[in-house]
């Protein structure tokens, strides 16, 4: 069972942190010229991205399914200070314990890509707002994301996600 003092911060954090999705737009220090392969991995950014924006819609509707469903078969969710979630079943509870607890706000931000295969990496950064839902405590937060996505029966889907505070724990207010 999950303590909510103890973990409170670091769930929310974690999970608020996909609520919303924007892309930026910095293009990745190339100078404005395309990288080798870059129509390709263009295309498998694109995917990524639409992967996650289809993520955050879920998360606003609170549909634990079909978020399983953009898991890889295996997935792993690590979020700081917090033992990691091995295996849909403990991803499951976890957003099964967040929903019931939260409500979120914030802004999702896509810094870079990079596809190995049939494995991408992608790194993203969030700030926002989240309201404990039994108290009203509303708290900012932001964190710094690290996704690592396998490509399972010819799609893209999360297999790893880790991420970290990206400043002091939020203070509620």
């Amino acid at each position: 069972m999950i303590k909510i003092g103890r973990f409170l911060p670091v769930i929310l954090a974690s999970i608020f942190s996909l609520t919303t999705f924007a892309a930026d737009t910095s293009g990745g220090g190339n100078n404005g010229q395309p990288a080798a392969g870059a129509e390709k991995s263009g295309s498998t950014r694109r995917q990524l991205e639409e992967l996650l924006n289809a993520y955050q819609g879920l998360l606003t509707n609170k549909n634990i399914d079909a978020i399983l469903e953009l898991y890889s078969a295996d997935p792993v969710f690590m979020p700081e200070y917090a033992p990691p979630a091995v295996g849909r079943e403990a991803v499951r509870k976890a957003y099964e314990w967040v929903f019931a607890n939260l409500n979120l706000e914030g802004k999702f931000i896509f810094h870079e890509a990079e596809v190995i295969g049939d494995s991408a990496w992608v790194r993203t950064n969030s700030s926002g707002r989240l309201t404990v839902v039994a108290t009203g405590a509303k708290a900012d937060v932001a964190n710094s994301e690290f996704f690592l996505f396998k490509r399972e029966d010819g799609a893209w889907k999360i297999h790893r996600y880790i991420f970290t505070a990206s400043a002091p724990p939020p203070q509620a207010k």
